[in-house]
């Protein structure tokens, strides 16, 4: 079976996101936001990881359901590897996945 992989560098961006809404819609929403994250990634990329490539980044873009969160992620019949969270109005052209902390 596949095992996830979450480079240190979503975790911190994930963060940084839900904090930027904090003043706004309060933690309860927000955690209830981590959530769904946690549940997209382990209870359906995991499991169904195929999704069009950003032609931007070259790797899987992944919209979080009731978010406005992106995942982005690749994989092998291994490991999913989650690289960033990025909010979903982005400009992608400005995101270098080889700045990266795993």
């Amino acid at each position: 079976m596949r095992t996830v992989k979450t480079s240190l560098t979503f975790y911190e961006d994930l963060e940084m996101l839900l904090g930027q809404g904090l003043p706004r819609y309060g933690k309860r929403v927000l955690d209830q936001k981590r959530i769904l994250i946690f549940r997209a990634i382990e209870d359906h990329i995991l499991f169904f990881p195929v999704r069009p490539v950003d032609p931007i980044l070259g790797v899987c873009a992944y919209p979080v359901s009731k978010t406005p969160f992106v995942l982005l992620y690749d994989y092998d019949d291994i490991e999913l590897r989650v690289h960033l969270i990025i909010h979903g109005s982005a400009d992608r052209s400005k995101i270098d996945l080889k700045s990266v902390v795993w």
